[in-house]
């Protein structure tokens, strides 16, 4: 809940769903005006099939796709548990790209020093606007877009579902959103991966005071 407090605070995000996937109660859950919690038991572990109990990823996403397909959203935005946005962003989304199919931008790792930084072979260059760890993670529902397994994934790991993703036909219109918007908290909750994103070189960008002193006053949930 922390991660989505901007989200909820935003005049421009009407509809937020969760799912919880390592329980299941039997009806969904309003905790507020716009959230409504989903449960359902979707396995456990990016290392065991899925067909042997791991984790079915590529359902959970596409399950939440679904419940937001029935409302009058325009935009459907994948929002991970380890995600923050700025507030601004949504704003951002809904003045400058009425004519845009998705949007991508930057997405910066968060140490827990709260300094900014990327790996560095993730550096794109589009349009003349440097992008760090780009992610297209916002597009219009219309679009009637579902996750998909990565190519190829089977050859190298057992659950096919551990690296999905949406495939966005070449006909689609993709816009660059080139500010600091996404934040990733991976390192600052400990998950997987966190002993390389502590390695990768800060970035000389600022996070913003909003998300900062946002981070700091839920320090109880976002310490490494």
């Amino acid at each position: 809940m922390a991660t989505l407090r901007f989200a909820e605070l935003s005049d421009i995000v009407h509809c937020i769903v969760i799912l919880i996937t390592d329980i299941s109660f039997s009806k969904p859950r309003k905790t507020s005006k716009k959230i409504t919690v989903y449960s359902m038991n979707l396995g456990s572990g990016y290392d065991v099939s899925v067909r042997n109990g791991g984790y079915d990823q590529i359902s959970a996403r596409n399950f939440l796709i679904d419940r937001l397909s029935d409302t009058e959203a325009d935009w459907i935005m994948l929002h991970d548990a380890d995600d923050i946005y700025h507030l601004d962003y949504y704003l951002y989304v809904s003045e400058t790209f009425m004519n845009t199919d998705a949007i991508t931008c930057s997405c910066f790792s968060v140490n827990p020093g709260f300094n900014l930084c990327s790996p560095p072979s993730k550096t794109k260059q589009v349009d003349g606007k440097i992008l760090y760890n780009p992610h297209t993670r916002i597009w219009r529902k219309d679009k009637d877009l579902r996750y998909e397994k990565t190519a190829g994934i089977e050859y190298y790991f057992t659950n096919h579902t551990r690296h999905c993703g949406v495939i966005f036909p070449k006909s689609m219109n993709i816009s660059i959103a080139d500010g600091l918007y996404h934040f990733h908290l991976h390192a600052l909750l400990n998950k997987r991966h966190s002993s390389k994103i502590l390695n990768y070189p800060a970035l000389k960008l600022n996070i913003p005071r909003e998300v900062k002193n946002h981070l700091e006053i839920n320090k109880e949930v976002f310490s490494y």
